[in-house]
């Protein structure tokens, strides 16, 4: 059975919860806004959950797996190339502004772990 990253796993996690927070409100008040930050967090997310995937990969015999995590970080850098195009082609009345600060806001939330209070199962 192939391993899951935790930390990584850790990471989408936040992001969802985020996107989640800043996103159901803005549905309600403001559509426009709304579909900013799910598309920011489309951006985010969907690109980590490839990494994930790749990750999760069972190594070949005496291999180190740094193939791997260059065929995850390539992979990941043209998903997001892929996914900011196709926001841009699609969505005409996107707000840039606030999809690039919650663009932002997701690539940098990783950086808040460590002050998150951590569950009783991740303690050793």
């Amino acid at each position: 059975m192939a391993k899951i990253s935790e930390p990584l796993l850790k990471i989408l996690k936040l992001q969802t919860l985020l996107a989640l927070i800043f996103g159901l409100p803005l549905y309600f008040l403001k559509i426009d806004a709304a579909v900013a930050v799910l598309a920011a967090a489309t951006v985010a997310v969907v690109p980590g959950l490839y990494t994930l995937f790749v990750n999760a990969l069972p190594l070949e015999r005496g291999s180190t797996g740094i193939g791997r995590v260059v065929k995850a970080e390539i992979g990941k850098y043209c998903i997001t190339i892929a996914l900011l195009i196709g926001i841009f082609v699609s969505i005409e009345d996107l707000n840039p502004g606030i999809f690039f600060v919650s663009l932002l806001v997701f690539y940098f939330s990783p950086s808040m772990l460590p002050f998150l209070p951590r569950l009783e199962k991740d303690k050793i």
